[in-house]
């Protein structure tokens, strides 16, 4: 391994009694990419984080950082930034006290730690604020001294452990672009822990999707949100239309049998009739046929491989879009979003609906139940 790579974790392990926390995680961070650690709660992250900052010791694996192992190197050696949800600072201490902190703990001479502050404070937004107090600063202004804080000492890496969960969401989505530039602008190699799929397709240059203690997915944002691995991928990250059946093909195209009135048309992905899989499609790509809609015209000239035809049981306004449950003929439920234009009139409860998808828009899990 060279000195330009940079996490790399093999086997690592970690039980809790008979909790199985990590379970043999494989796992490579690449130097200056920012990869986020997405799970349910109990799926395994933030012990994995905890392994990597030192403050858990696994049960079995390696941790290597830049080439080194530090599977058993004390938190403070590692050389490693951490951004906690709860800001962590010291309540007594001034920003510029918090920030030097790290600093004074390495001895460096007094005129070097005035600078290194200075240009931490500088990069944060915060110059103005050194002589202020945690108590005096708002929620987003504590976690910019906590980021400051982090990379003030140059870190070979930086751990960030769900640090926008206690901030309002319009400060979450400001701080989320900074954070991501920043990490762009510095060079650094991240490791980001959040349950918030949103957040992780925002921030991440791949997302290792956790499950019980392993690893169930690892890819760029596209990829896990358009390509999910099985259906606890697809289930977890937004949201989803989800059916099983059996693959048939009839004249060289396949389609799935998900029920007795319902069948899938789908592309070649290589399945085999009689092969038991599931179907994913997204509701942004569901269209609504009747009206004026986008899907109206597109049908017009191309119709959709797949109609069905059903009643929209539930209407949730989102602004500039509509979230739509629709109950389809055979009792199986889809979820539509879709853009209502200019004075077009939103779908209401009630409503008879035909809804459609294409072909290329269904992904195909392989191995499902």
């Amino acid at each position: 391994m060279s000195d330009d790579e940079g996490l790399v974790l093999t086997g690592a392990s970690k039980h809790f009694g008979k909790v199985v926390a990590l379970d043999r995680v494989d796992l490579a961070v690449r130097s200056g990419e920012l990869l986020t650690i997405l799970g349910p709660s109990g799926s395994g992250k933030t012990t994995l984080l905890r392994v990597v900052a030192g403050f858990e010791r696994p049960d079995g694996g390696t941790v290597m950082l830049r080439g080194e192992d530090i599977t058993w190197l004390a938190p403070a050696k590692r050389d490693i930034g951490m951004v906690f949800q709860n800001y962590a600072l010291f309540p007594h201490m001034t920003v510029h006290g918090n920030v030097a902190f790290p600093l004074e703990m390495r001895r460096m001479k007094r005129a070097e730690i005035l600078e290194r502050v200075k240009w931490a404070l500088n990069v944060v937004e915060l110059d103005d604020y050194g002589e202020r107090y945690p108590r005096q600063l708002s929620g987003g202004q504590q976690q910019r001294v906590a980021l400051a804080r982090a990379i003030v000492f140059n870190p070979r890496m930086l751990l960030l452990d769900e640090p926008f969960g206690a901030l309002d969401r319009k400060l979450r989505e400001q701080l989320q672009l900074e954070v991501k530039r920043l990490q762009r602008r510095l060079g650094l190699t991240a490791l980001f822990v959040t349950h918030d799929q949103e957040e992780a397709l925002v921030l991440s240059d791949r997302i290792a999707v956790m499950s019980a203690g392993r690893i169930a997915q690892l890819g760029e944002p596209q990829e896990i949100y358009a390509r999910p691995a099985s259906r606890f991928v697809a289930d977890f990250i937004g949201e989803s239309n989800l059916f099983e059946g059996e693959v048939c093909e009839a004249g060289g195209s396949f389609s799935v049998r998900c029920s007795a009135t319902m069948t899938v048309h789908i592309g070649d992905v290589g399945a085999h009739p009689g092969e038991r899989v599931s179907v994913l499609v997204r509701p942004e790509r569901v269209k609504p046929l009747n009206g004026e809609s986008d899907g109206a015209r597109v049908a017009a000239t191309a119709p959709p491989a797949n109609t069905f035809a059903g009643t929209v049981s539930e209407v949730v306004y989102l602004g500039e879009s509509e979230k739509l449950r629709i109950t389809l003929e055979d009792g199986a439920e889809m979820l539509v979003r879709w853009h209502p234009e200019g004075r077009q009139r939103g779908a209401r409860a009630g409503d008879a609906l035909r809804v459609a998808f294409d072909a290329q828009d269904v992904h195909v899990i392989r191995g499902a139940a």
